[in-house]
């Protein structure tokens, strides 16, 4: 069985994943419609970069919302795992050298 992280990773990947193909979708169907002369050049490459910049912010969005609902969850992300890994290391380099001294 999944954990609830990788159900929430999954989720959101394939949020990712649908906006990517909409994004694609869109853009075909603009160069369809500049080669039919029924969009300009211009107008199309706009319309292409307010969806760009509007799949960005959505991704960005869905990661933000995901690292909240972990959050919520008590489920550590990788840089505080890390963060907790590096404290471990530096605990234990700490203990040697307190031991080192004491001898």
């Amino acid at each position: 069985m999944k954990t609830p992280a990788e159900l929430i990773k999954k989720i959101a990947l394939l949020q990712i994943g649908a906006i990517s193909l909409i994004a694609e979708k869109v853009e075909k169907l603009i160069g369809e419609l500049e080669e039919k002369g029924k969009l300009s050049e211009e107008e199309g490459k706009k319309f292409i970069g307010e969806l760009r910049k509007n799949i960005l912010r959505q991704k960005e969005d869905l990661f933000k919302e995901v690292v909240k609902i972990l959050k919520e969850m008590k489920i550590v992300t990788r840089e505080e795992f890390e963060a907790l890994r590096e404290e471990i290391e530096n605990l234990k380099q700490e203990i040697e050298n307190l031991k080192k001294n004491n001898k």
